[in-house]
């Protein structure tokens, strides 16, 4: 475009001047207002598109972590929780980040490669098609809210973010992430230490003609990063599909800064950041950019505070699904977007999953002494009492594996 062509088209783009991530839960028809911001928003993604480099491949890297890993947002956290003062001796020092931990740290997001197994990638996949659906009629019949069961999302046309239970493969998929043996799982902990949160667990599925988004932090800059999420293929994603692009090393506040046309305090009008024109172009040129080319299972684990953006879906007909889990800082201070059943929400701490998981050893549900269903057994109850038939009464449901509340449960 020329110089004025970009002009016009910023003027056109003042309709869209705040452009998060999320944005409010989408009703079935968009007003004309929130469709006429659609438009500025997926136009200023294609703008911004148009200023990066063609990106290569996200890589991954070999982890040798260390027994017992405290990283660098970790060892914060855990002396924050235990409240307990630690001084350190003459002479003695940190105990070494991990390869990936040392690289997450620089750069904002890593690659790890067959995090999840084949077999699950598929099962998962299935049961997250089926779920959508399941959802979808439970919010069109007003059984359940929309918000109890979708993430609100920006630029939602052709794509979805599918909030999922904690029962079946979900669980199945948190063992292998998290459990023994997992590389994910030590990583997290040395990034945001056993006290960190669950923040999501879902799925975001884009569809063919889905828009190029506009580039975004999740969170905005602070001394201490806020969360960190891992998006997981369930198909193999091809530049068609539109996978994740991201630009390494923008989770700096410096980084920050410049995207935000040197007033860093733009980043912290919104959870997920607000961009206004004129778009930075001299720093879009100037900055790397990483494809997450991921294979079934694969995963790309990021820090929230990292520049990233969906591409458009080209395809004629690959739909694009990732699995997600984000873990948030016990000391961030940051409001964030919880894409999570209500249920859940604050519920969940990498340590109890952890030790929940290995109480299961491999199983996909437990009856602990007492005769409830364990940690996440007993969570999944309490989030099956938002779905209600057209009566008010609750409906529960937990695929195979039942349930032991009984009919006697009403919304009164």
């Amino acid at each position: 475009l020329s110089s004025r062509g970009r002009t016009m088209l910023l003027s056109l783009l003042h309709i869209g001047l705040a452009a998060p991530c999320r944005t409010r839960p989408p009703t079935m028809q968009a007003s004309g207002l929130e469709a006429e911001r659609n438009k500025a928003t997926a136009r200023r993604g294609v703008m911004e598109r148009s200023f990066l480099q063609p990106g290569t491949a996200l890589v991954a890297l070999e982890q040798k972590r260390a027994a017992n890993p405290i990283g660098f947002g970790a060892k914060a956290a855990a002396a924050q929780v235990k409240k307990k003062k630690k001084t350190r001796t003459k002479g003695s020092r940190a105990r070494p980040l991990s390869a990936l931990a040392t690289e997450l740290k620089a750069s904002g997001v890593v690659r790890i490669d067959g995090a999840l197994s084949p077999a699950l990638v598929e099962e998962l996949r299935e049961f997250v098609d089926a779920e959508r659906v399941q959802a979808t009629a439970d919010v069109k019949a007003g059984r359940c809210d929309q918000k109890a069961r979708f993430a609100d999302l920006v630029l939602l046309d052709k794509r979805c973010d599918l909030l999922l239970p904690l029962h079946g493969p979900p669980i199945a998929a948190l063992q292998e992430l998290l459990g023994e043996g997992s590389v994910l799982g030590p990583l997290l902990q040395e990034v945001v230490g056993e006290a960190g949160v669950l923040q999501e667990l879902a799925c975001l599925t884009s569809e063919p003609g889905s828009a190029q988004q506009p580039l975004h932090p999740d969170t905005p800059w602070t001394p201490i990063p806020s969360a960190y999420t891992a998006f997981i293929a369930l198909q193999d994603v091809d530049v068609e599909m539109g996978p994740t692009l991201y630009l390494p090393g923008t989770q700096t506040k410096e980084a920050h800064t410049s995207f935000f046309g040197g007033d860093l305090s733009l980043g912290n009008a919104g959870v997920s950041g607000v961009r206004r024109p004129p778009i930075p172009e001299e720093f879009l040129r100037s900055r790397e950019v990483k494809l997450g080319l991921l294979k079934a299972g694969d995963l790309a684990l990021y820090n929230q505070q990292t520049l990233h953006c969906g591409s458009a879906n080209e395809s004629r007909d690959k739909v694009r699904r990732q699995f997600y889990i984000s873990m948030k800082n016990p000391l961030a201070q940051s409001k964030l977007c919880a894409s999570l059943r209500p249920a859940f929400r604050n519920k969940l701490t990498l340590g109890a999953m952890k030790d929940e998981l290995a109480a299961l050893n491999g199983r996909r549900t437990r009856v602990d002494e007492g005769g409830g269903r364990g940690l996440f057994g007993k969570l999944d109850e309490v989030d099956a009492l938002e779905v209600r038939d057209t009566e008010g009464a609750v409906q529960i449901r937990f695929g195979d594996e039942g349930s032991q509340l009984g009919s006697e449960y009403e919304i009164i």
